[in-house]
């Protein structure tokens, strides 16, 4: 099974999402990527966030495993917090503050995964907020 890291990072009603420079280009991802052999998958998403945000955080819990399209690849999904750094852009595309509000079908990279883990997450946390998906 091939492991991959995202983490939910939120503050004041925005969260924290890179605009990718890659194919879905300019499309809005949450942060992460790819567990390196070897490597924890706690570790990865720390490791992960810095690269594509600049920020150094700490994981608070994790959300929840979930399929992905391909069968043989699965998502590990946290809720993480900044505990230092600066806003950075890498080779991987630009991290951005997006409101609730802007997130829809039509502007993440997956909508089919990022609806369904986000909705979770705003319904988990109280948070009033829910992305229609027709």
């Amino acid at each position: 099974m091939i492991d991959i890291v995202n983490t939910i990072i939120v503050e004041e009603n925005k969260i924290l999402m890179l605009k990718r420079a890659f194919e879905p280009k300019n499309k809005l991802d949450l942060l992460g990527g790819f567990v390196d052999k070897g490597e924890n998958i706690e570790a990865a998403a720390i490791r992960e966030a810095k690269e594509e945000s600049g920020f150094d955080i700490q994981l608070k819990e994790k959300l929840g495993v979930y399929p992905h399209q391909d069968p043989n690849k699965q998502f590990h999904v946290f809720i993480g917090e900044i505990i230092s750094g600066e806003l950075t852009s890498s080779e991987e595309g630009e991290p951005q503050w997006i409101p609730f509000e802007d997130l829809n079908k039509e502007n993440l990279a997956f909508p089919n995964m990022h609806i369904s883990v986000l909705n979770l997450f705003f319904n988990e946390n109280g948070l009033g907020f829910k992305i229609i998906y027709p």
